[in-house]
């Protein structure tokens, strides 16, 4: 990945801003009562998506230059009438007037994540399938099943938090969309008939992400594998089936944001990706819900 430069950030920071505006007007529609809503401020937009909702900050400020107080003014009080901590990403290349503000207003490190990406070329291919599992598109009356595959994928039944299948289902809603289901094909455990349950024809990962044609770039969400069906390469096909899908359609960058030292961003330095900068979100301390 070349140097990185704001028009190129801007297209990387939208690999999360766009999803997030896309799901909270999904939210808008399907769940009033969440409350979603949507702040265009400072070259990025403030999103609210539900109160502890794994989505919703502030994305893409002070790439088209400084951020003024009265700004994130307005961003904090966007949050606050929600009754939300206000959370805001700043990258290594955000103008210099966004982290002065953020050090005068009482904002901690809430988490740190790398961006990765990669070019994408016309006619590249790549692997995308696993033996014993099949890949489809996730249908409009499929949502349901996608969201509780991708929660049983993540975390033990008994700790799913609770309201999260209402928050993470639009994910698979927003305007093209590239929600996959991987169904199995075969008993995972073939030497016993029927140790703990057999997911012949039944989902056994999940994963997302959706196509910016406005940035050429597609943004790549996370891929969630029951218990059972990890270490097989699941993840590394998904990441596949989606490139080729965003090469297909005209896309020369793909993008993936992960934690530091996981198996997604090992699994995304397999598929050629590098990291292009890590980014912070800050939390504002006592503020909020």
């Amino acid at each position: 990945m070349r140097y990185v430069d704001t028009n190129l950030a801007r297209r990387m920071e939208a690999a999360e801003d766009v999803p997030q505006v896309e799901i909270a007007r999904v939210l808008q529609r399907t769940h009033p009562e969440v409350g979603a809503d949507i702040l265009e401020i400072a070259g990025g937009h403030a999103v609210f998506a539900g109160l502890n909702s794994p989505v919703g900050r502030a994305i893409g400020l002070g790439l088209d230059g400084a951020v003024t107080a009265t700004q994130l003014d307005e961003v904090e009080a966007f949050y606050k009438q929600h009754n939300a901590p206000s959370q805001v990403d700043i990258t290594p290349v955000s103008h210099g007037s966004l982290l002065e503000l953020l050090k005068t207003r009482g904002y901690v490190l809430g988490e740190l994540n790398n961006v990765m990406a990669r070019k994408l070329e016309p006619g590249e291919r790549f692997e995308d399938s696993v033996a014993g599992v099949e890949f489809r598109a996730c249908a409009p009356e499929q949502v349901p099943l996608w969201t509780n595959t991708m929660l049983r994928g993540c975390f033990p039944e008994d700790q799913i938090p609770e309201g999260w299948d209402k928050l993470l289902a639009p994910m698979a809603q927003v305007p093209n969309s590239l929600a996959t289901l991987v169904w199995g094909k075969e008993n995972p455990h073939p030497v016993s008939p029927n140790p703990g349950g057999t997911r012949m024809g039944q989902p056994v990962a999940c994963c997302g992400g959706l196509i910016s044609r406005q940035h050429g770039m597609i943004a790549l969400g996370g891929t969630s594998t029951l218990h059972e069906y990890r270490g097989r390469g699941i993840q590394t096909a998904a990441i596949g089936q989606r490139l080729n899908r965003a090469i297909a359609e005209g896309c020369d960058l793909a993008v993936v944001v992960t934690l530091g030292n996981t198996t997604s961003q090992r699994n995304a330095e397999r598929m050629g990706f590098t990291l292009a900068y890590s980014k912070a979100t800050v939390v504002k301390k006592g503020a909020g819900g």
